[in-house]
């Protein structure tokens, strides 16, 4: 909201929050074989590095807009969850799907691909956005990281990002103790050095 002075008149400018511009045409995704399809993913089915893309998604499964959020090595990319949920918000989405390419021909989801899948999700929730599927393609194929088919290895991730925070947990209150213990020795030696200055 911005106000204008026009001489002894202030004019009140709204501004009014609009669809975002499509950046596609209106297309549906019905089934994983429809992300594969995609003219955008076709591209990078042979790319020698692995590129991270994301569909927003309204919620009737029409897509309305892809972007591309990271470009890698032939072995990995690194993608960072704000960046995703940034992506998200801005676009308005109500849903989305991840794609990503293994130039190694490989279908199956690495650790660090289930562990972004099902953290990334989780984040998404809070925002009331979907993450309906996470599509590895290769040449040749694609393969869903389907979260009911990958449950128990999402439930291991969970555990180990709870045990990793209780560490840190411990770990915090460690440093707090031993900060108390340094500053009462500081102190201590401070109140002696007064002493000896008397």
């Amino acid at each position: 909201c911005m106000q204008k002075k026009k001489g002894r008149k202030m004019a009140l400018v709204i501004d009014i929050q609009k669809k975002p511009i499509e950046n596609v045409k209106r297309r549906k995704i019905n089934q994983t074989s429809d992300v594969f399809q995609l003219q955008e993913i076709q591209e990078i089915k042979d790319a020698t590095q692995e590129h991270f893309f994301m569909l927003g998604l309204d919620s009737k499964n029409n897509i309305t807009n892809i972007n591309l959020i990271g470009v890698g090595t032939s072995k990995n990319v690194y993608i960072s969850s704000k960046d995703i949920a940034r992506t998200a918000l801005i676009n308005n989405s109500d849903k989305v799907i991840f794609v990503h390419n293994h130039p190694s021909g490989e279908l199956i989801p690495s650790k660090d691909d289930i562990h972004l899948t099902n953290y990334t999700s989780q984040i998404l929730k809070a925002f009331n956005i979907q993450l309906l599927d996470h599509v590895i393609v290769t040449s040749s194929n694609y393969a869903s990281i389907n979260i009911e088919k990958y449950k128990s290895m999402f439930e291991e991730s969970d555990k180990a990002l709870k045990m990793d925070k209780a560490l840190l947990i411990e770990e915090n209150n460690k440093l707090k103790e031993e900060v108390k213990i340094l500053k009462r020795k500081l102190q201590k030696t401070k109140n002696q050095e007064e002493e000896f200055e008397f």
